[in-house]
């Protein structure tokens, strides 16, 4: 069974995928009232885009999932979870000023997922995609030698500040690494490839710790 911490106001904890929240946060156009969250997982990204002033709709397909986030987030931030796969999900018929995919595209039609989230968008809002992708060459392989040094230090910074506050290790107690895992079969050329015919103007960028970003936004 999961076991379910209560809210806590520091958070040490730090994950890939944590590590791009900033780099995420800076491509919502400002100005914007509504988010999506595909693929939340346990509430994260969610809460930190509602901490931010958006209401969110946070959208997954594992309900073991969808029920830790609900129980994970504080009823004051206005964060509506849906357990459901995307192609099924309710969403706001008015569309999203920001709509966010994290770790998750992979797990689904890449193609048909882009299309689905680009047309959930509201006129001049982005979506921005924060994907894993399948080594191909050596310009991977040299791009995962040079996330092993960062990666460490961060790893060594987090524990030492654990230690410091207290503060357990909450993404492996609250059941993070108990979420759906898939390696990606696309290589980042491939994605670049598919990108390119499905939204059009987006910008893809290769992140370290083996991660990429894909930014498009919907013109007004």
């Amino acid at each position: 069974m999961t076991r379910v911490l209560p809210p806590s106001p520091i958070d040490v904890s730090w994950d890939h995928n944590s590590h791009y929240h900033e780099h995420l946060l800076r491509q919502a156009p400002s100005g914007r009232s509504r988010a999506l969250d595909v693929g939340c997982g346990d509430g994260r990204f969610a809460r930190v885009l509602a901490q931010h002033g958006l209401a969110v709709d946070a959208v997954d397909a594992s309900a073991e999932m969808v029920a830790l986030a609900r129980q994970r987030t504080p009823v004051r931030l206005p964060v509506r979870y849906q357990h459901a796969r995307l192609e099924e999900a309710e969403l706001a018929p008015e569309g999203y000023g920001f709509v966010s995919a994290i770790a998750s595209v992979h797990h689904m039609p890449f193609g048909p997922t882009l299309e689905r989230l680009a047309s959930a968008l509201e006129p001049g809002g982005t979506l921005a995609v924060l994907g894993l992708y399948r080594e191909e060459g050596w310009e991977d392989v040299a791009a995962s030698l040079a996330a092993l040094g960062p990666q460490w230090a961060i790893g060594l910074g987090v524990r030492a500040a654990r230690l410091v506050t207290g503060t357990p290790d909450l993404a492996r107690m609250s059941g993070h690494r108990d979420m759906p895992v898939r390696d990606p079969e696309m290589s980042l050329r491939e994605i670049a490839v598919a990108a390119a015919r499905h939204l059009p103007g987006a910008r893809l960028r290769r992140l370290l710790m083996w991660r990429y970003s894909l930014v498009y936004t919907r013109p007004e």
